[in-house]
């Protein structure tokens, strides 16, 4: 237990702990020499080596605490930056999914205004006579978005890397088709039709809504892709060649662009989004419009 002493040559008084009965030092105020009286009964003085006797422990075990003090504050400091920039981050990421799927949302409205013309939604590329792919589907539907004077600049009857198809893919790029992650100035797209037998867009031919039976709240129209191409390029996500996997590191598949999942809008013209843990059997059931596979109720949010 800690005992007052009074310096006989400063007449400071400090506390000191009794384990210091009986020793020699300097006098923690003054620094002159000291030797301290037995405190306790049966205390044995031990050697004084140049010790600085009054508050010296309790003054190290204050520096001590505060050390540890501001260790806590410092960590909590990190703690709630980290937590701020994971919140930040999931706020980012929660803008740019409402984003990518308002795109895919605009871009369902068009082709299903296109199919209600048509009776079919249009198909994933305008051909030459010889049956060569030359330009997307996104080119077909311009004017359903409100570019029509777009659309009629465009050679139908040219690839979509010919030198005229070219310039205007490179200046004049829809917005709707730019995802909210990529840079302002890209030309590259990542919302595609699934192709493929069994969906809604096989080989031979187009289908359109009133072909869907499944029911249009469950087939999706459109998809996220991370086979990024040029918005005018006839390029899709085949189905076989992407097996139903979101988020996969082929380079094939759904997804890619969204973390956590994929963006997706059905044939009644609704986003959602599907986790990356939605099982490959799922997606595929998803994407066959008269397939009649059983889904769980909450696979669609």
């Amino acid at each position: 237990m800690p005992y007052l002493f009074t310096c006989p040559h400063c007449h400071t008084r400090t506390e000191v702990e009794d384990e210091f009965s009986g020793q020699s030092g300097e006098c923690v105020v003054c620094g002159r020499e000291i030797t301290l009286p037995n405190f306790a009964p049966g205390a044995v003085a031990r050697p004084s080596g140049g010790v600085r006797i009054g508050k010296r422990r309790r003054s190290a075990a204050w520096v001590a605490a505060a050390v540890v003090m501001l260790l806590l504050v410092g960590a909590s400091i990190i703690a709630v930056a980290r937590v701020g920039g994971s919140t930040a981050q999931k706020l980012r990421q929660g803008r740019e999914r409402i984003a990518s799927i308002k795109n895919l949302e605009t871009i369902a409205q068009a082709l299903n205004a296109y199919a209600a013309d048509h009776g079919a939604y249009p198909p994933p590329a305008i051909k030459s006579r010889t049956g060569k792919p030359l330009l997307s589907w996104r080119v077909m539907i311009l004017p359903y978005l409100g570019e029509e004077e777009l659309y009629d600049q465009f050679n139908l009857n040219a690839a979509w890397d010919s030198d005229q198809n070219q310039m205007i893919t490179y200046q004049a790029m829809p917005s709707v088709y730019r995802h909210p992650n990529s840079q302002p100035w890209a030309t590259d797209t990542a919302y595609h039709l699934v192709t493929g037998a069994g969906t809604l867009f096989p080989k031979t031919g187009p289908l359109g809504p009133k072909q869907v039976v499944d029911g249009a709240t469950k087939t999706i129209l459109l998809v996220e892709s991370q086979g990024s191409s040029s918005w005018t390029e006839p390029i899709d996500l085949d189905i076989v060649a992407s097996g139903g996997r979101i988020n996969s590191v082929t380079g094939n598949d759904f997804g890619g662009v969204t973390e956590g999942g994929v963006c997706v809008v059905t044939v009644d013209g609704r986003g959602h989004f599907l986790p990356e843990s939605t099982a490959a059997m799922t997606v595929n059931a998803l994407v066959t419009p008269r397939g009649g596979e059983p889904l769980p109720d909450d696979v669609l949010d």
